[in-house]
């Protein structure tokens, strides 16, 4: 089942069973409607190929089997076919229940417990109001246990010729074959990844993670006559990008709080982790807006 969100600017449906995922969000235009995430099909139950997924309680990949957290080891599965690690944490893949529905805006919640040391209670609210989608994340730690967390959402946008990002950034993460961070270096004006006053997609595989974000970010289709700008508060301080390359019909750009491969750093606190007590929370609010 999905719920439908509407004004008369905007539609969201949303499946609380698959992930609490996007499954179309478009712009109502008299001239035809228009996908601002690419659409999907519920009913695959892929948050894969829907248009906007949780990232709770971490982001991308953690190698090694797990980490270590305050002395104590705590193992991870991978939890993605042909993924090596495990990926995204667990809220992208599991059902979420719905607490609350109006017209315009939809609550849900979750508890999970069954990845030591994450015990936590989360809530995902999506509200449309105007020409803006708002999208919240809260976690909760329940937990006696302090543990590490993360969070970040993960939109699908359609892919065009001529689409551009517009995103503040003061470095980029260079990654290996496993998309595993190599080495950190600066934006520099020459670099085919600089997304600083507004730049392509690159014609190869990018999946590469930047630092030194504000928060503000424009993305441009001139072909659709659409821009969307996105927004979190509190602002986030990096984002990934992500798409196969030119032949490929999406791309992504994921807000997100910490490093890949945070756990593992020398200093996780400092890479953007958020270590939380028992009833301590972390929320962050992500805003999608068009020019209506």
């Amino acid at each position: 089942m999905t719920i439908t969100l509407e004004n008369t600017l905007l539609r969201l449906e949303v499946a609380p069973e698959v992930g609490g995922s996007v499954v179309r969000f478009e712009a109502l235009r008299k001239d035809g409607d228009i996908a601002l995430f690419r659409p999907g099909n519920s009913a695959a139950g892929d948050p894969d190929t829907l248009g906007l997924y949780p990232l709770v309680p971490w982001s991308n990949r953690i190698s090694g089997g797990g980490f270590e957290w305050q002395g104590e080891r705590y193992p991870l599965e991978p939890n993605r076919q042909g993924e090596p690690f495990p990926i995204h944490g667990d809220g992208w893949q599991a059902a979420w229940r719905v607490a609350h529905r109006t017209a315009t805006q939809l609550t849900l919640e979750r508890e999970s417990s069954h990845q030591p040391p994450f015990d936590y209670r989360s809530r995902l609210i999506y509200r449309i109001d105007g020409a803006a989608l708002t999208v919240e994340l809260v976690i909760t730690h329940q937990g006696e246990t302090p543990a590490p967390y993360g969070m970040g959402v993960h939109p699908w946008f359609p892919r065009s010729a001529g689409v551009t990002i517009e995103a503040s950034a003061d470095g980029v993460w260079d990654v290996d074959a496993a998309q595993l961070p190599t080495g950190w270096r600066a934006i520099d004006a020459a670099s085919e990844w600089d997304f600083r006053r507004g730049g392509k997609l690159p014609d190869g595989l990018i999946d590469n993670l930047f630092t030194g974000w504000n928060g503000h970010a424009r993305l441009v289709w001139p072909e659709r006559d659409l821009t969307l700008y996105i927004d979190s508060d509190p602002p986030c301080p990096r984002y990934l990008v992500f798409s196969p390359g030119r032949e490929a019909d999406f791309f992504c750009f994921e807000p997100v709080s910490h490093d890949v491969e945070a756990h593992h750093g020398a200093a996780p606190l400092d890479q953007g982790l958020i270590e939380l007590t028992k009833g301590q929370t972390l929320r962050t609010r992500y805003r999608f807006q068009i020019m209506a």
